[in-house]
């Protein structure tokens, strides 16, 4: 795979990765990141490194998750002995999904950054919505826009955090599923440099006045428990009724959400 082009490194990982399981891939360069985070964020790689970032959609749960739920509890025999040994399921999925990925390029070195990626003093390693945003997926709306300051009445709007820990924070919208999806991870390549001619993909904004921004921002910060912030934009496509109940519980609540997909297919033998 020497020499290989960031187009066939892209099209290797949707391959591995791919929509039909509930994933998209989105490449960027390392220097347009680099440009808009403050120091204490930028990544120490090359300015023109290929970067994907990984999105999950409203699938991945309903078709490739729910696939490897039922695969996993074979392996261990049933769904209690699979809950025992398994203290967190959705990295651990995601694990797997990633090997495949470095089996497939195993020969080209890539590093991957997490979304829960943290460092030691708990700054995180990177800042998964900006990267969304250079990188096309979603747009990231933030209380910083200067458009979103001054009201028709002449009066500021400077929302509080819901709490006096927490900061006030934006919220990442993409254009076909809203709230409706997640930022796993950034696969990172050194050596695969980007030519001049590249350009990341727009973020598409889905909404459309300063009162929507704002009304998005306020659900996601002082309400975000009961997900209304997800429908924000008209989404095309939502996350499924069991989908909301299993990521709305604490993880240790979620298996009971889900142990009826390995006695569904119990039955249907």
């Amino acid at each position: 795979m020497v020499g290989l082009s960031h187009e066939s490194v892209l099209e290797r990982v949707e391959w591995c990765l791919a929509r039909d399981d509930g994933f998209e891939v989105y490449p960027f360069r390392i220097g347009s990141y680099n440009s808009v985070v403050s120091s204490d964020f930028t990544l120490d790689y090359p300015s023109n490194s290929l970067a994907l970032l990984i999105v999950s959609t409203p699938k991945m749960f309903d078709v490739a998750y729910k696939r490897w739920i039922r695969e996993e509890t074979k392996k261990a025999g049933s769904f209690d002995a699979f809950r025992e040994e398994m203290s967190s399921p959705i990295s651990e999925f995601m694990d797997s999904r990633l090997d495949s990925v470095q089996e497939e390029l195993s020969s080209v070195p890539f590093d991957i950054i997490h979304d829960h990626s943290m460092w030691p003093n708990r700054k995180p390693k990177i800042l998964m919505c900006t990267c969304g945003h250079v990188a096309g997926a979603a747009y990231y709306y933030r209380q910083s826009d200067p458009t979103l300051s001054e009201t028709k009445e002449g009066k500021k709007w400077d929302p509080k955090p819901a709490a006096a820990n927490l900061k006030f924070i934006g919220l990442s919208l993409h254009s076909d599923y809203g709230g409706h999806f997640a930022f796993r991870s950034v696969l990172i390549f050194p050596d695969i440099i980007l030519p001049s001619s590249f350009h990341e993909g727009e973020p598409v904004s889905v909404l459309h006045t300063i009162d929507e921004i704002r009304d998005a921002l306020e659900k996601f910060n002082y309400a975000w428990r009961d997900s209304r912030f997800r429908d924000c934009g008209s989404p095309k496509e939502r996350y499924s009724d069991i989908q909301m109940e299993y990521f709305g519980k604490p993880p240790a609540e979620r298996w009971e959400v889900i142990r009826h997909w390995t006695e569904e297919e119990q039955n249907e033998k």
